[in-house]
């Protein structure tokens, strides 16, 4: 379980991708990821931070943010609004960073694009342990621009588990508590 959280975290962090150029792209991004891991050795967090600057523009961490939470998110306040949507985006990094120690010189190479509506799904793939592996990366457009907003890693949705962790935390606890969770990094997602 924790390889897929591993292969979640790398790629969970892509620019805005035209549609004709997003396998392409992704691709030239994985694989300059894929260097920095190697460049800085042991140093995950130098390397993370890195790879944060070559995907962050693709990500849309507001809409993960708002699905993960679900209905519980229109019920918010602005202000939580932007402090849960702020406190998401890093625990999604920290947990990327936590599992980069993980990496074992794996390539994953794009393989393939489906349109289904108004939604993009670029297969790829990564080995491991001999295995091949597959790994969605969910893209809606947004203003013209393609934007993640989800990524699947052997049918495991990241969206789909935080949602349903954030869910059973906020039938026994308040929202205050699970943003003070994650706020404090004290939040771990079940694997």
């Amino acid at each position: 379980m924790k390889k897929i959280a591993l292969l979640l975290g790398i790629c969970v962090f892509a620019m805005s991708i035209s549609l004709n150029q997003m396998g392409n792209l992704m691709q030239e991004k994985i694989n300059k990821s894929i260097a920095l891991l190697e460049k800085f050795g042991e140093d995950k967090a130098g390397a993370a931070n890195e790879i944060f600057t070559i995907f962050d523009p693709v990500f849309d961490y507001a809409l993960m943010a708002r699905l993960s939470l679900s209905k519980n998110y229109d019920k918010l306040n602005p202000t939580q609004k932007k402090e849960f949507d702020e406190a998401f985006e890093i625990q999604l990094k920290t947990t990327f960073i936590n599992y980069l120690s993980l990496y074992k010189n794996q390539a994953i190479k794009v393989t393939s694009k489906e349109r289904q509506k108004e939604r993009i799904f670029l297969s790829s793939t990564i080995q491991v342990n001999g295995e091949e592996k597959k790994i969605i990366f969910k893209f809606y457009s947004k203003n013209n621009d393609w934007l993640i907003y989800d990524v699947d890693v052997l049918g495991i949705s990241i969206i789909q588990t935080y949602r349903s962790q954030f869910a059973d935390l906020l039938a026994k606890e308040s929202f205050d508590s699970l943003l003070e969770k994650l706020k404090n990094k004290s939040f771990d997602i079940k694997k």
